[in-house]
């Protein structure tokens, strides 16, 4: 390896790797990667364009929809890139050399992979924090989110750069040999900012703030007069899934941090993979 990062860095395909069984993982992989990206493409399609007029005006709606793009940026990248050369082994001898050079591709696929999974957890906050508003003040709801809208907006597309920065000063994205075929790796311009540690505090913040916002709703929706069951019903299942989602992910990331023994775990690879599909296509 090049001391200024500017060689080329060659890997050997791991032939250990039965390729059958790893083409199967990728099959099953897409199975429900794919039928979640369908779902949130008709989510956009729906307050896009079928139901617009009814969608148009609605904050809650509009970050909802940015959070499905990002579910959908987060598929695509991982079903056509991530975890094809990742698990179709015949693919690794024929690609693999065109990434031993430095190449913007994989720079591109991870840091916006992470971006958007940071962007997710962002807007997750403001959803919760915008169906608060509307139980707690409901006169006033609309007037305050139309005003919070734009600013919202930009704090997705921006907030993420608190955990992204240290991606954008990598001076090399390279591949190394996993699972049969390769995976991205960086070199961290900065040792101790690494993209596990912000992605644990993003996602441990968006559940503290999805608990505690959540809760204080339900609280105002059960004290109401005329008490909406069937709301609090889908309020309580939702932020259970919600939660149950960002603790798996969570979990892992933290995990992944303190053991450092554990980082060639299979298993905890797996459990990582699960964790944020769960995430994603939830």
């Amino acid at each position: 390896m090049t001391s200024n990062y500017s060689g080329p860095m060659p890997f050997d395909c791991d032939y250990s790797y039965n390729s059958t069984l790893e083409i199967l993982k990728y099959l099953g992989t897409i199975s429900y990667l794919v039928p979640g990206c369908v779902l949130h493409l008709f989510i956009l399609r729906s307050i896009l364009v079928t139901r617009r007029d009814y969608f148009k005006n609605s904050s809650f709606f509009t970050i909802f929809g940015l959070d499905s793009v990002a579910s959908i940026i987060l598929i695509v990248w991982d079903v056509c890139f991530g975890r094809l050369i990742l698990y179709v082994s015949p693919l690794c001898p024929i690609v693999g050399p065109y990434f031993w050079m430095p190449s913007m591709i994989p720079k591109i696929y991870y840091y916006v992979l992470i971006h958007a999974r940071f962007a997710k957890s962002v807007a997750q906050i403001i959803m919760v924090l915008n169906r608060m508003t509307c139980v707690l003040m409901p006169t006033s709801y609309t007037g305050i989110w139309a005003r919070l809208t734009p600013i919202s907006i930009v704090l997705i597309f921006l907030l993420p750069l608190g955990g992204t920065w240290n991606l954008l000063l990598s001076p090399r994205y390279y591949f190394v040999p996993s699972y049969g075929g390769f995976a991205v790796i960086y070199v961290r311009a900065v040792t101790w900012a690494t993209a596990s540690l912000f992605q644990s505090i993003y996602i441990l913040t968006a559940l503290g703030f999805t608990v505690i916002c959540t809760s204080i709703t339900l609280y105002k929706l059960i004290l109401l007069r005329d008490r909406v069951k069937s709301a609090e019903r889908s309020l309580c299942f939702t932020n259970i899934f919600i939660s149950f989602t960002f603790l798996l992910v969570a979990a892992t990331q933290l995990y992944y941090l303190v053991c450092i023994p554990c980082r060639t775990s299979d298993y905890l690879f797996a459990a990582q993979f699960l964790a944020f599909d769960t995430f994603t296509v939830g």
